[in-house]
């Protein structure tokens, strides 16, 4: 029996096989793409990341809040028969909140890598109505209205670099003359030591209370830059937020997304409305070291994303590679099935190694150029190489034509991927179906056994 027989009477099934396993081998150094690509955006979101900071980073302003001093008689004796009493310092939240933002987002780039960094003209109205004190273990013995602080607290120690400006301070409409210092540490005004002070990134002016019930109006200009994100909290009681920037690609996030908000090629606007029970915020509490009840998983606003950002589009297509590389191969070996024509093994793994470069070329180029044109070339010169190779693997100018026009036909899927979030998962997989479907028709009548001689 002969083991070794003529190419033409080899199994297609066989060589289906083999194609198979070569897509799946070659589909290893696509993956090594994927690393590639996961290594270049890290490296971008750190750049990112320090270009954000020298800006204030992403800015999460809470406030204002009014800020006083107090002691408590615990109700508790030491040893020697003495009161405890406890300092602390009580927070009171303003009855109305309404904060308009009008943000410019510009684009800072450093080496290849671009950021989106922002100034905000922030203006905070509203009003504070009678000052009452929160219920306490104990009893309230005293409250120091007259060092109380009006303050504004910030999301980290490095936003305070994006405080472009003085903040100015009108109270019932008229200037407050008030002088802002960094943070809010209370011993700068109450004279107490540091460790026994409130201590808090953010902005604090002495705001001395003549009269506790008596309310009064406010209004807060403060100008403020950042990088990437701007978010508030809903520390009124009733808290409205209209926020206007000049950037097409916003992500709400946060604990609320906004009650109106329209998307345009030339900026967005968005408004938020907050009502007292949605804030989980009392109107007073207390807090002798942290404001953490200001903020925790209350702040809501907007990033100002890059939509044209490469990576997430090159890692989407590379979770389809596989298939890909598969209906590439494919179309080769249809060829081979409907014409008898054949190509060696070694000629796939040529035309798989293209499209593999093709991923990283895309990559590549579009870190300079932009995704769009990097795309647009890459996929030109890779259908180009492919469809001239093919004509000259099967001896056939009208073969390569045919497999330009399949290959055509992958890469406008794979550019749809790129560019679909919601609807990546649902091209695939109506792709793969496709693929599998057309080459089940074009083989239906093929002997799959090779057309052996029978004996």
């Amino acid at each position: 029996m002969e083991i070794n027989m003529p190419l033409r009477h080899r199994s297609l099934g066989l060589k289906l096989i083999l194609v198979g396993a070569l897509a799946f081998m070659l589909w290893i150094p696509a993956m090594l793409v994927y690393g590639l690509v996961f290594e270049r955006s890290t490296r971008a979101d750190s750049v990112k990341r320090e270009i954000y900071s020298l800006a204030g980073g992403e800015q999460t302003i809470s406030g204002p809040v009014i800020i006083a001093p107090a002691l408590i008689d615990t109700g508790k004796q030491r040893n020697d028969g003495e009161q405890i009493i406890d300092s602390t310092f009580l927070v009171f939240t303003p009855a109305t909140l309404s904060i308009d933002a009008d943000v410019n987002a510009t684009q800072r780039r450093r080496s290849i890598y671009e950021a989106t960094i922002y100034d905000a003209d922030i203006i905070m109205d509203g009003k504070f109505g009678p000052l009452i004190a929160p219920p306490v273990q104990g009893e309230i013995t005293e409250i120091a209205w007259d060092r109380a602080v009006i303050a504004v607290k910030f999301g980290s120690n490095e936003a305070l670099k994006g405080v472009r400006d003085t903040p100015r301070l009108l109270i019932n409409g008229k200037d407050a003359a008030a002088t802002f210092e960094p943070g809010v540490n209370m011993a700068a005004f109450t004279g107490r030591r540091a460790e026994h002070g409130l201590n808090e990134p953010g902005i604090s002016a002495l705001a001395p209370i003549p009269d506790p019930q008596q309310g009064f109006s406010f209004k807060l200009t403060l100008p403020m830059s950042g990088g990437g994100a701007l978010y508030f909290a809903p520390v009124g009681e009733e808290t409205h937020v209209a926020m206007r920037a000049n950037w097409p690609d916003p992500s709400f996030q946060g604990a609320y997304l906004p009650d109106a908000r329209v998307v345009r090629a030339d900026g967005f606007t968005a408004e938020w409305r907050i009502p007292y029970l949605a804030r989980n915020l009392p109107r007073s509490f207390t807090a002798s070291e942290r404001l953490s009840e200001l903020d925790a998983g209350k702040t809501f606003g907007a990033q100002f994303i890059d939509a044209a950002s490469p990576y997430q589009s090159v890692n989407r297509a590379l979770k389809y590679a596989l298939m890909f590389m598969g209906i590439v191969f494919l179309t080769f070996f249809l060829f081979e099935a409907t014409t008898g024509a054949r190509a060696h093994p070694a000629q796939y793994i040529l035309l798989g190694l293209t499209q593999v470069i093709f991923y990283l070329l895309v990559l590549a180029f579009s870190e300079h150029v932009g995704f769009e044109t990097a795309f647009a070339g890459t996929a030109a010169a890779t259908v180009a190489l492919s469809g001239a190779y093919a004509a000259t693997v099967f001896h056939s100018l009208w073969r390569g034509i045919i497999a330009l026009l399949a290959f055509s036909g992958a890469y406008g899927l794979i550019y749809l991927l790129m560019k679909s979030e919601d609807y990546a998962l649902l091209i695939g997989s109506v792709t793969a179906f496709g693929a599998i479907a057309l080459t089940m028709y074009v083989t239906r009548e093929l002997d799959w056994y090779g057309g052996r001689d029978k004996a």
